[in-house]
């Protein structure tokens, strides 16, 4: 009988520690994907700002392009930070409607491309931080 509940407690902590792992795993994918959804933003904008820096005219159909990438962005961002997917969301309505957005609005909302890199940078430290940790 003692044997019996000893198997039982051990089979039910086994399968709550492949719970916390598959936990685990089921996080680390979603913040790949949200880290991965980000960066395409990111680049995609930065190649945008680097056109329209060298002279040529805006492109709406890139601007629109860029606007759902921010907000595809921030659908996986909401689970991992909220804030950041609220800024994300933001820098997609920037996109979709450029000139109704001023300078001060856009550093307001810290949606300016520097200050997301640098959330975007402060998710991967922390997600790499935990990941060593955890072993």
């Amino acid at each position: 009988m003692k044997h019996e509940i000893a198997f039982a407690v051990f089979d039910r902590f086994l399968t709550a520690l492949g719970l916390i792992r598959e936990g685990r795993k089921h996080r680390n994918e979603r913040t790949d994907q949200a880290l991965y959804a980000l960066y395409a933003a990111l680049n995609e904008t930065k190649r945008y700002i680097t056109v329209l820096d060298s002279g040529k005219k805006r492109d709406r159909k890139t601007e629109w392009a860029i606007a759902k990438l921010w907000h595809d962005a921030s659908v996986p961002l909401r689970d991992i930070d909220s804030d950041l997917a609220e800024r994300c969301f933001l820098k997609g309505s920037l996109w979709l409607e450029p000139d109704t957005w001023t300078d001060m609005m856009i550093k307001r909302k810290r949606i300016k491309l520097d200050q997301v890199m640098r959330s975007t940078r402060k998710i991967l430290m922390q997600e790499c931080s935990n990941r060593i940790a955890r072993g």
